[in-house]
């Protein structure tokens, strides 16, 4: 796993961040190579075997802090029990990715607790994520392109739902283009059991433009939910912006349907999958990634 563009939550790296050349384990630390809201990624090396690997670990700007000693604690008791519901989800990310194998999701080798808090080892993967795609090429990619990376990204995401689980946080971030140019579906921390759907998590992740309106409305979430994420993902691969919010589209729908614009480089089935994919509603959306499958081909 690699993570690129560190989120601006951390202003101060080193302040924050293991040094390099710590250990943990069997594992020396290299450099940081990317940071979210709950996170901070490493290069790492096995001292055992030798092999690179990517190395998270349960780290919060908002509820955390970092002692001299390396230890991690809440900022303060206020903090205590975001801390503790935050490490919650950071352990069901790790319990997920065990019980997930496929080549199109990214994959937990070991899992261990240190410095009061955890880390989840990886294997590291050289590429780049698909916001490299949206704002460094010029072209939006063909249609056979198109297919090929998001055929791939649902066969990953029903292997997630065939689990019992929803990613909840697919956008172009989380989704990495390997130097082979197959993607890999990155970050199930935002994942939540598919039979927990008529609760809410008491710590969300949304993310505007990619997350369904369910997910900002506080409303039950069902499969169709990250399918709409897919969805807006293409439109941004297709359209080279980042959709609108989804609470804004809740208020003045202004997204234009891809069918109304881009007939002449793709084809018309695939344009009107992603646009039903895009429904306000979930009940007017595919329910399911086979359901969607057969619409875009």
């Amino acid at each position: 796993m690699v993570t690129q563009n560190p989120s601006k939550i951390i202003k101060n790296t080193q302040s924050v961040s293991l040094r390099p050349g710590t250990i943990l384990k069997n594992y020396e630390l290299r450099k940081v190579i990317g940071f979210g809201g709950f996170s901070i990624v490493y290069m790492a090396k096995n001292k055992q075997t030798g092999k690179i690997v990517a190395i998270k670990e349960f780290y919060s700007p908002i509820y955390c802090k970092r002692l001299n000693n390396s230890r991690v604690e809440p900022i303060s008791a206020n903090h205590n029990h975001k801390f503790k519901l935050g490490f919650k989800r950071f352990f069901d990310e790790a319990l997920t990715l065990s019980y997930i194998r496929h080549p199109n999701i990214v994959h937990v080798d070991n899992f261990f607790r240190a410095n009061n808090t955890a880390y989840m080892v990886m294997p590291y993967e050289r590429g780049k994520d698909l916001r490299w795609l949206i704002k460094q090429t010029e072209e939006s990619p063909n249609q056979n392109i198109l297919l090929n990376i998001f055929l791939m990204v649902l066969a990953g995401l029903k292997e997630v739902h065939e689990q019992g689980f929803l990613h909840l946080d697919i956008k172009p971030g989380n989704i990495l283009l390997r130097s082979s140019g197959d993607p890999l579906i990155l970050d199930l921390g935002a994942s939540h059991r598919v039979a927990d759907f008529i609760e809410v998590p008491e710590i969300q992740t949304l993310t505007h433009g990619y997350s369904s309106p369910e997910q900002h409305l506080y409303k039950p979430l069902a499969r169709s939910s990250d399918l709409y994420a897919v969805a807006m993902t293409m439109y941004a691969c297709i359209t080279h912006r980042n959709p609108p919010s989804a609470l804004d589209r809740c208020k003045h729908d202004r997204l234009v349907p891809l069918a109304k614009k881009y007939s002449h480089r793709y084809y018309s089935r695939t344009l009107d999958a992603i646009d039903a994919c895009t429904a306000i509603k979930p009940s007017q959306r595919p329910q399911h990634v086979d359901e969607f499958v057969k619409m875009l081909v």
